[in-house]
């Protein structure tokens, strides 16, 4: 089947899908701005919520007060009697004023939630509304391009400009995949690190814990639950470590600009040996030790931390460079099928042939 007959039979199809897209394909774009206004009716009710709260607790004091001088007798037969019956209406009447002025406030805060919340409704409808027309531009596009693949995928003689254009999308694809894949790599070594970092801060946590249960043992302060802590906070400290050395690992493996961490030997005591020779000198040396294993975190933890900003760096220039990429395979995407739309209506509609015809003379 040639191309021409492939290109009649989708004919029909063809132009039906094009007029289904043009009622959706600003869709993406409309729903962009439809988020952004979503974002700001949330915001707006929020904050209305917040003061109407505020408002509503202002109102609960001052119908407290009001009330008070409304329904007191006993306050009002003791202002009679002194003589300042004038003072206490002017009371009364300004908490009166001051009540129905905090209710006023309250009212038009709770006018202004259920404007906002009926607001907010008509925009989640709407909001899926657009979504669903998003993902029918989605259909109608893969429907599309199917079509075009049939019939255009692969050298078409008869259509030079097409077959630029395709080659040119398909190495702006391959790029941005490569691009994507690098950046998802990158972005995974990142969390891999940002999760050592949590590990090597238990692991320091522990080994200094450790050390100050041995410190305590060095002035006489020891005994069998002493020992048994530093054991147990030097077994923890041991682990984290591990922990930490085997995320770097993954980050490695996931980015190989990751460098390895330096040395982190926590020292290993021999708990035997410690009861045997139970001395001033064995628990110094022993805390000697202890105080090089800390150090030697200190410079795996600092070195760390400057892995993880050259990473979030390299992380945050390669998502400019995905970006870049999208941007350059969607534009010439967009360009092929606005070529091919262009083919396809030509050889659909082809004008009429031309017909050269023989001028007739006028005898003088």
């Amino acid at each position: 089947m040639s191309i021409y007959t492939t290109i009649a039979t989708s004919k029909e199809r063809h132009g039906e899908i094009q007029t289904a897209l043009a009622a959706v394909e600003s869709s993406p774009e409309t729903l962009q701005s439809h988020k952004s206004y979503l974002s700001d009716l949330r915001r707006a009710l929020a904050e209305t919520n917040q003061q109407l709260e505020q408002l509503r607790q202002i109102t609960q004091v001052e119908r407290a007060l009001h009330e008070k001088y409304r329904d007191s007798t006993v306050r009002r037969l003791l202002y009679r009697a002194t003589g300042k019956r004038g003072d206490f209406e002017a009371k009364a009447d300004q908490e009166m004023r001051d009540y129905y002025a905090a209710l006023a406030k309250e009212n038009r805060a709770q006018a202004q939630r259920e404007m906002l919340e009926a607001q907010l409704v008509d925009a989640v409808t709407k909001e899926h509304e657009l979504q669903a027309a998003c993902a029918a531009r989605g259909r109608l596009h893969e429907e599309l391009d199917a079509i075009y693949r049939t019939i255009f995928e692969g050298r078409t003689e008869d259509f030079p400009e097409e077959d630029a254009q395709e080659e040119v999308t398909l190495l702006a694809r391959r790029e941005y995949g490569q691009r994507r894949q690098r950046w998802s790599d990158v972005r995974q070594a990142a969390q891999c690190l940002a999760r050592a970092q949590l590990t090597m801060r238990e692991a320091m946590f522990h080994l200094v814990e450790s050390l100050r249960q041995s410190e305590r043992d060095l002035w006489g302060f020891g005994g069998t639950l002493i020992d048994w802590r530093q054991k147990n906070c030097l077994s923890r400290a041991q682990q984290k470590v591990s922990q930490t050395q085997m995320l770097v690992a993954q980050a490695t493996r996931l980015d190989s600009n990751v460098q390895s961490l330096p040395a982190m030997g926590l020292v290993q005591r021999d708990w035997v040996g410690g009861m045997l020779c139970d001395t001033f000198l064995f628990h110094l040396n022993f805390l000697d030790l202890m105080q090089q294993s800390v150090l030697e975190l200190n410079r795996a933890e600092e070195a760390l931390a400057a892995e993880v900003r050259r990473i979030q760096s390299r992380e945050t220039g390669m998502q400019a460079q995905v970006e870049e990429a999208r941007v350059t395979f969607e534009t010439a995407q967009q360009g092929l099928r606005q070529i091919r739309y262009e083919v396809f209506m030509k050889a659909a509609d082809p004008p009429p042939p031309y017909t050269d015809q023989p001028s007739v003379g006028i005898n003088a």
